[in-house]
């Protein structure tokens, strides 16, 4: 059975970012950048290696301070938060605990810097599927047991904030589908959640709204279901055996058409019914036509593609695609 937190509807809390800066030499990881995360959702926060998640993140936390602008959590920079643990709990390395040290411990240890009761630890550690292994070193964990530890230290104040830095990393399947859940009971109860991802599909079941960055810019701030029916409109999916003369076709009579799959195109510019008038007036086999859907993964490349500082050679798929 889930134990309940502590959380009760403290004062609405935000995370803001505005016009925040920061260069490291000539290098401009962050160049402003201005968004607000607002409570009762689970908002995700992407872009491509090296778009300044990670940087972003750190200057929230007052890890790092800007060149300019200012990051705020309920309209304070972190530093002046008198409790900060009660306010914000942070993810963002499952590895910065001490191999040597008990789980229990470890928490013990958070609970008695920032003044927290020791019934709260026991009750984290339920709440995370860890008590049966509380004793364990953290040395002996994998990495699933130490996001699900570095998880329990985030809650211990209860915050009405949390931000957390890729934690489904290392998870089991088991894993990744409690967290899921938890992320969405945080975000119902009130509080303000950000949570950086690299994976899309799991972002696509948790996350109500998207902040996408690239090279250190805003590139989307939108909802997940605006940003899927953005980059679905108008699109046809169309599954056929004879992909390359079906492209030709469809392409000379003004689509643009695109590969996702070995037989499978989507088709833009042309409404189903006329798709499916050009096909048979060509004599070409088609086994399936549909509104197609985009995932998320396919809106984020979309949205990105020109941002991402790391590419591999296309496939021949690909290019044919491109």
């Amino acid at each position: 059975m889930r134990l309940r937190l502590w959380f009760t509807g403290m004062a609405i809390m935000t995370i803001e970012a505005r016009g925040l800066k920061k260069h490291y030499g000539a290098t401009a990881a962050v160049e402003e950048l201005t968004f607000t995360v607002s409570p009762g959702k689970v908002t995700g926060f992407v872009g491509p290696n090296g778009a300044g998640k990670s940087t972003t993140m750190r200057m929230m936390l007052g890890l790092d301070a800007p060149d300019g602008g200012v990051a705020l959590i309920g309209g304070r920079p972190y530093h002046a938060l008198r409790e900060p643990l009660r306010v914000v709990g942070a993810l963002l390395d499952a590895e910065a605990v001490h191999p040597g040290r008990r789980a229990r411990d470890h928490l013990l240890w958070m609970a008695h810097y920032n003044g927290l009761p020791r019934r709260r630890v026991e009750e984290v550690l339920e709440l995370v599927g860890l008590a049966s292994v509380a004793n364990r070193r953290a040395g002996g964990f994998s990495l699933g047991m130490r996001q699900r530890l570095g998880i329990a230290g985030a809650l211990l104040g209860d915050p009405a904030v949390l931000i957390l830095d890729e934690p489904v990393n290392g998870l089991d399947p088991e894993g990744i589908q409690w967290i899921r859940g938890f992320l969405r009971s945080l975000a119902a109860e009130g509080r303000t959640v950000l949570v950086s991802s690299h994976l899309m599909s799991e972002l696509q079941d948790t996350a109500d709204h998207l902040i996408v960055i690239g090279r250190g810019r805003l590139l989307a701030d939108t909802g997940v279901r605006e940003l899927l029916a953005a980059v679905s409109d108008g699109q046809v999916m169309v599954r056929t055996t004879r992909r390359t003369e079906a492209m030709t076709v469809l392409a000379r009579a003004g689509a643009t058409v695109a590969v996702i799959g070995r037989d499978t195109l989507t088709v833009t510019g042309l409404d189903a019914e006329r798709v499916v008038a050009l096909l048979a007036g060509g004599g070409l086999p088609f086994s399936e036509i549909a509104q197609h859907r985009a995932s998320l993964e396919e809106a984020y490349m979309e949205l990105t593609k020109n941002y991402a500082m790391f590419t591999a050679p296309l496939s021949k798929d690909e290019e044919l695609e491109a």
